[in-house]
Order: C-alpha cells, then structure tokens, then sequence
C-alpha cells in the first residue's frame, strides 16, 4: 500500500534529484555534444561547399570550352562564306585548310590525351610497385637488397602489362 501512496518527502527528493541530473549533464554532456555536433556539421558545409566550388568549376570549364567549340564553328562558317564569295578555287583551298586544322588539332589532343594516360598508368604502376614492395617487406620480415627489388618491381611490372 505505501508504493501507491507516495510520501511528500521521496517526491521532493526524486524531483531534487532528477533537477540535479539535468543540471549535471547539460553542463557536462551539453556543450561537449553540440560542439561535437557543431563540428560535424561543418566538417559536411565544408565538404559540401568544396563538392559546389569542384562541380562550378567543371561546368566553367564546359562552359569554355564549348565557347571555344562555338568559336572555332564561326570562325570557320565565316571562312567558309568568304570561301562561297570568292571563286571557286579560293572557296575550295580555304575548306582544306580548315579540315587541316581540324585534323592537326585533334591529332594534337589525341596526342594529350595519350601522355596523360600513360602518366596516369605510370603513376598507378609507381603506386603498385610501392605497395608490393611494402607488402612484400612486410610479408618477408626483412629488407630486400637492390636486386631483390629490381627483381620484385620487374616480375609486377610484367604482371600488371599482362593484365592490360
């Protein structure tokens, strides 16, 4: 019977105590939790804004280059109707050349666009070998001599051009 009827002094000092633990833990746990929170969320602003700035200015870029894409589609309109203008023989020297520099200019970002993949594919081999080589130390308990590792960088070499 006394658990349904509570005595005046236990509600006061279950409500003492629970005020105390609220206290308690909004000046301990509080601050620590929001500056937790608080950082996290500008930790992800930060990362979000980056992500905007990266994505602004890949479509500048686009946006350059399709500007320089127009240009080149006037430049050679205009050559093409001062060609129509002119005679024949003009009109006709002026779209080769045209198509010459079409073709050099795509040559010439071919060419790019291959060295820049074989930097790339250097760069991951470079990256392969030097984590074989730390694997390999690892695995082995031991440092390797310099033919050990002209060996080792030899055979993943080999290894990596066969998966290509």
């Amino acid at each position: 019977m006394s658990l349904l009827n509570p005595n005046t002094g236990t509600i006061f000092w279950t409500a003492l105590t629970f005020l105390f633990l609220l206290w308690a833990l909004r000046k301990l746990a509080w601050k620590p939790l929001l500056s937790a929170l608080n950082e996290r969320e500008n930790r992800i602003r930060e990362s979000l804004e980056k992500a905007e700035e990266a994505q602004k200015q890949a479509e500048k870029n686009i946006e350059e280059y399709q500007k320089m894409l127009e240009k080149a589609r006037q430049e050679s309109q205009a050559l093409i109707e001062k060609g129509r203008k002119t005679a024949e023989s003009v009109r006709e020297e002026i779209i080769q050349n045209a198509r010459e520099e079409a073709s050099r200019l795509l040559e010439r970002a071919k060419k790019e666009i291959s060295l820049e993949r074989e930097k790339a594919v250097d760069e991951i081999k470079k990256l392969a070998v030097d984590i074989s080589l730390i694997a390999t130390r690892k695995a082995i308990g031991k440092a390797l001599t310099p033919q050990d590792h002209k060996m080792l960088i030899d055979e993943a070499l080999k290894e990596i051009g066969d998966t290509n």
